[in-house]
């Protein structure tokens, strides 16, 4: 996904837009290389970085608007809460005038501008059981105010009911829950994944056995026993979705970042409030998406891509320490039906980002960038393996 070319005095422009009482020749502008979507860009004044300014990429997030209006309800929902308290925070952002948070261009493009956090550290691999419980709280804590029935006082059980498979409850949003709409549809519906692999499998006219070398590592792919691995577990997974989602449209009846991976976080190594990154995907979804993706992420150092599967193996005690100090920010409202498949979280958020990969090699390699025609099958099989992994630990 290229990036235009922009001129420093066209960025420096839009800041001033947001910050008209700060002379534009105390502004500097860098391209910065952070995540894969957005357009970003840090602002220094007078040689001090001090903000991040961010285009939206509209090809990715098609209704723009909604991404603001979640925003907005977003930053309205944490003027409820006390900072200090909850020890995590929104990122601050600059609005643009007291009707906007966002800046719209000639061009209908939407563009923010965040407070730079130049003490706040961002990680890319746990390294800790100090980050993996940090990391779990904060998202943890997170969720708890996404969902926390308002006007309720919160209620701590010290021990989770273990439910029966028979007897199972329906969530359902309140309050201001149901101000936010989807910004992404159906982004972690096992079922829509599973539809667009079955149609990108059925176009598919290459070859099911592949070789690919890696620096030193020669990496074989079996396609057709990858296809015979996911038949046997979708079936599984598809329950877990239709018991998280409502009877009636199939949809998911939380609230939930739906992107809660480590280095979407920046700690403190003070213990000041941490900050919650990338918001464009808080919208419905489930609690156990980010308990799952915080798990995905937090349980192993070797990079998505890693050629050598031997590098490919969960920290169990992260694991552990991430899970318990998640659920023990949200386990009050957990329902009968989020209780039964807390087990399955990790394991369903990991096959999925495998799917997607996977699904995307058959396609061409359209929405992920890759540097070689097999990149894909690697991030695949990585997940894969994490999966079966995960799935070890489930099956006993």
């Amino acid at each position: 996904m290229s990036i235009k070319k922009r001129s420093s005095s066209e960025l420096i422009n839009k800041v001033h837009s947001f910050i008209p009482e700060v002379p534009v020749d105390e502004l500097e502008v860098q391209q910065l290389g952070l995540g894969h979507i957005h357009e970003s860009y840090l602002i220094q004044q007078s040689g001090t970085p001090t903000w991040i300014l961010q285009r939206i990429n509209t090809q990715v997030f098609t209704n723009p608007e909604q991404v603001e209006k979640n925003h907005l309800t977003l930053v309205e929902l944490f003027k409820r809460e006390s900072i200090d308290t909850l020890g995590i925070q929104l990122p601050e952002v600059v609005p643009y005038s007291a009707q906007s948070l966002y800046y719209w261009d000639s061009d209908h493009q939407p563009w923010r501008l965040y407070t730079f956090y130049g003490e706040h550290i961002c990680y890319e691999y746990c390294s800790s059981l100090e980050i993996a419980r940090k990391a779990g709280k904060a998202f943890g804590r997170f969720s708890r105010v996404l969902n926390k029935p308002e006007n309720e006082p919160e209620k701590h059980h010290p021990e989770r009911v273990e439910p029966s498979l028979e007897n199972t409850v329906t969530t359902k949003t309140v309050g201001i829950a149901e101000a936010f709409k989807p910004t992404l549809d159906a982004f972690h519906s096992i079922h829509h994944r599973a539809h667009q692999h079955h149609a990108s499998r059925a176009r598919y006219n290459g070859p099911l056995q592949l070789t690919t070398k890696q620096g030193s590592h020669l990496l074989q792919f079996d396609l057709e026993a990858w296809n015979i691995t996911i038949e046997k577990y979708l079936p599984s997974l598809m329950g877990m979705e239709n018991a998280l989602t409502s009877e009636e449209g199939h949809r998911f009846n939380r609230l939930s970042h739906n992107d809660a991976k480590l280095n979407n976080l920046l700690l403190h190594s003070e213990n000041e409030p941490a900050v919650i990154l990338d918001l464009d995907t808080v919208m419905p979804g489930s609690l156990l998406f980010d308990l799952g993706d915080g798990l995905r992420s937090i349980s192993t150092s070797s990079k998505e891509d890693e050629p050598d599967l031997t590098q490919v193996r969960i920290h169990w005690e992260y694991h552990q320490q991430y899970r318990e100090a998640f659920l023990a920010e949200v386990d009050s409202f957990l329902n009968q039906d989020e209780q039964r498949y807390i087990s399955f979280a990790g394991p369903y958020m990991t096959f999925i980002m495998g799917l997607r990969f996977y699904t995307d090699f058959l396609d061409g390699n359209r929405y992920y960038s890759s540097h070689y025609p097999e990149h894909n099958l690697v991030r695949a099989r990585n997940q894969f393996h994490l999966f079966h992994q995960m799935m070890e630990e489930v099956n006993g």
